[in-house]
């Protein structure tokens, strides 16, 4: 029976620990080398990741002139494909503002455009990030965001292991806004970061590790009860 018992405590606990794992971890994407499409290349670094059990996403920009001239950008991400050009109303898109460290985060509409926050412009949240002469860094908690639909198509801001990007930088930008919400955004140039289908790294979150730690708790008292 304790045979048993150690074989039935073995597959519940590597199944709980199996199937947390496979829904919840913390997935992080970098490129040390990166660079841009349109304008001359401004990007050094490009790196984030997403805790799909906190909902919280990073976003870390390194420029490779001190200071940059890049005082804007726009920012989509998904589980796979380049999310340009997605069906509407399926994921969320951020606006950052280097002026004031604003970002301001909308659903996509789908279309390929810089004004893609707009028609209908449906706002979801405001946050603040940091900057200095070089970089950005956001860290965000995008629970709300990501709560917005309940459809299984929204996804909002998130990634898995495969991670697609649409990341525009911008130069000569002007944000207007009506509160906290965008009213105008306009650019002298640009530069692209469209990627799709990268692999990411992943770890599994804490509590995926103490089931383990659990399973090698009860199968120790097994052990120590058949002895005694």
């Amino acid at each position: 029976m304790l045979g048993f018992n150690k074989k039935l405590l073995v597959a519940a606990v590597s199944f709980m620990a199996f199937s947390h794992a496979a829904s919840a971890g913390v997935f992080t994407y970098e490129d040390l080398s990166a660079s841009n499409g349109g304008m001359s290349d401004v990007l050094t670094s490009v790196s984030g990741s997403f805790d799909d059990a906190s909902n919280i996403f990073t976003w870390d920009v390194e420029f490779n002139t001190d200071p940059t001239d890049v005082d804007g950008f726009w920012l989509v991400v998904n589980s796979g494909p380049n999310p340009k050009s997605s069906n509407v109303n399926e994921l969320a898109i951020m606006y950052g503002d280097l002026s004031t460290n604003t970002l301001t985060t909308y659903v996509y509409n789908g279309l390929n455009s810089a004004n893609s926050w707009n028609n209908p412009g449906i706002y979801l949240q405001t946050d603040a990030f940091t900057s200095d002469a070089d970089s950005f860094s956001l860290n965000i908690d995008a629970t709300a965001i990501n709560a917005w639909s309940s459809s299984p198509d929204y996804t909002g801001v998130s990634f898995d292991d495969n991670i697609g990007i649409w990341f525009h930088v911008s130069t000569g930008s002007n944000f207007s806004y009506l509160g906290d919400e965008i009213s105008s955004y306009t650019y002298s140039n640009q530069g692209w970061y469209d990627k799709s289908w990268l692999t990411t790294t992943s770890v599994p979150e804490p509590f995926s590790l103490s089931l383990l730690g659990l399973g090698l708790l009860g199968l120790g008292l097994t052990r120590k009860k058949a002895r005694g």
